[in-house]
């Protein structure tokens, strides 16, 4: 089978593509097209650095797809009827493979530029920045989250069910609607007497737009499996740091109500294409720089410091704090062989996920602590 390289990417959408829309636009612009066809030899400089910056992640994305996996645990042994692996070994298991990002990332920066999609790389390693609020946060969530996770209905539901009731979930599913492909993965999906039960997790803050969320993967369940249809239809927002669980109910015209959310998207996304039929957007500068707080915290940033003041104050003061210097975006990113070696208090300020069995000192890093301290990264 040949490949084919195509100059534009494929339209399509999601409620990720539609908050990115909402968020920054100009995100947006280098996300979906910028960033398109960034991994070929022989890509624009701009579109490879494009990519290679979109392929970055953090610690908060990474234990958002570590709960998912704990999930899928869980759900084994329920449907096996097996015991449940209690909640500090589901923790465990969850430090040990952010540890293994973390080291990658640490590592591995070479081989990240030159193959993006083949390494874990976070952005706060990748472009200096301070580690310290990431860390903060999932050290304090890591447990409370394991805690949630097991504590929800429905593994006593699937232990009752065994293989019965299973619904697959490809990876990327969609459906067709309007001749649009749109994408929208439950995370958990059964049938328990008589009800389809469609479940999303969530490990961060709640979200006005996660119950539309929901309401499209029951979308994606009825259209995907027809055989569903006049089954009760119950939807499960799982926020499971909080230790809530928010139910989601699918009214007879549920899917008139996020039909007009895809078509409100789809609107403001086309509205930004020169060529709606190939996809071909805008020049860049039509696409909004929607300054804000989360600049901080996006991929791009590097590329829109280029651009304006305010993301050039904004390194300023991250460069206070022990951040990379504005000058950073106007050269290409340090790999392995050209990042200076840490400082000792640089290499101190630097945080990761502790073993909660670890105990005694931590020559690696911080000989004055011990490893249950959040400052110890090793």
């Amino acid at each position: 089978m040949t490949f084919e390289v195509k100059p534009y990417p494929e339209f399509a959408w999601s409620m990720s593509r539609q908050r990115k829309l909402g968020q920054c636009p100009r995100a947006y612009f280098y996300s979906y097209y910028l960033s398109w066809n960034g991994w070929l030899d022989d890509a624009p400089p701009e579109s490879r650095r494009a990519y290679r910056l979109n392929k970055l992640t953090s610690l908060d994305a990474l234990f958002g797809q570590q709960v998912d996996e704990r999930a899928r645990e869980l759900e084994a042994a329920a449907r096996g009827r097996k015991p449940l692996p209690p909640a500090d070994v589901l923790e465990e298991r969850t430090r040990e493979s952010l540890r293994r990002a973390w080291k990658e990332s640490q590592t591995r920066h070479a081989a990240f530029d030159d193959r993006p999609n083949k390494v874990v790389m976070l952005r706060s390693l990748y472009l200096d920045q301070d580690t310290q609020p990431e860390t903060d946060r999932l050290n304090q969530k890591a447990g409370p989250s394991m805690a949630g996770l097991l504590a929800v209905s429905h593994w006593k539901r699937l232990r009752d069910c065994g293989d019965d009731g299973r619904i697959e979930i490809p990876a990327f599913a969609s459906f067709q609607h309007d001749g649009l492909k749109v994408f929208a993965a439950p995370d958990l999906t059964y049938v328990h007497e008589g009800t389809l039960h469609v479940i999303d997790w969530k490990s961060g803050r709640q979200d006005d737009t996660n119950p539309m969320q929901v309401l499209l993967q029951m979308w994606w369940a009825l259209a995907t499996y027809p055989e569903l249809e006049g089954l009760a239809v119950r939807g499960h927002l799982e926020y499971v740091t909080a230790g809530r669980t928010q139910a989601v109910e699918a009214d007879q015209d549920f899917r008139e109500q996020a039909a007009g959310t895809v078509r409100e998207g789809v609107a403001r996304m086309r509205a930004l294409l020169s060529d709606p039929e190939r996809n071909i957007p805008l020049p860049m500068d039509a696409f909004e720089r929607r300054e804000s707080g989360l600049c901080r915290t996006c991929n791009f940033f590097p590329i829109c410091e280029q651009n304006g003041s305010l993301c050039a104050a904004l390194v300023s003061s991250s460069s206070s704090r022990g951040g990379r210097s504005g000058s950073w975006a106007s050269s290409r990113p340090r790999s392995r062989w050209n990042r200076r070696p840490p400082s000792r208090d640089r290499a101190r300020r630097r945080r990761f996920l502790p073993s909660r069995a670890s105990r005694g000192s931590c020559p690696t890093c911080c000989p004055t602590t011990t490893r249950t301290s959040p400052r110890c990264f090793a």
